[in-house]
């Protein structure tokens, strides 16, 4: 769940989100968060840098997990325990991956609930 700033449009800081989120370079000449040079192998995805992340966002005023519509898990699997833990864990041989590709969520996926803003 994402706070959006008073004066801020929800609509486009999901937008800057879901682009800050990908797997792309972005045109600032930055990698998206989920770039596959970001991580290597068996390096797990912990919370905390994507909430970091997330409040780099111009207009995300707080990022909260607490929320029972809130996950941070594997695609397609149960959860266990990463909130509370803070990581998803990966095998020795595995790269943390999504693609956020409607058509192949099994590649990972990535949605905010949007709050506040305009």
């Amino acid at each position: 769940t994402v706070c959006v700033e008073p004066d801020y449009f929800r609509d486009k800081v999901n937008q800057a989100l879901l682009e800050a989120f990908s797997n792309v370079n972005l045109v600032n000449g930055k990698r998206g968060f989920f770039h596959p040079d970001n991580f290597t192998f068996g390096q797990p995805v912990y919370l905390s840098r994507v909430i970091s992340a997330a409040m780099q966002i111009p207009g995300v005023k707080w990022v909260d997990f607490s929320g029972t519509l809130n996950r941070f898990q594997r695609w397609g699997e149960s959860a266990k325990n990463e909130i509370e833990e803070g990581l998803i864990r990966m095998n020795r041989l595995e790269i943390a991956l999504l693609d956020n590709d409607p058509s192949a969520p099994e590649n990972g996926k990535i949605e905010f609930i949007m709050e506040g803003g305009l």
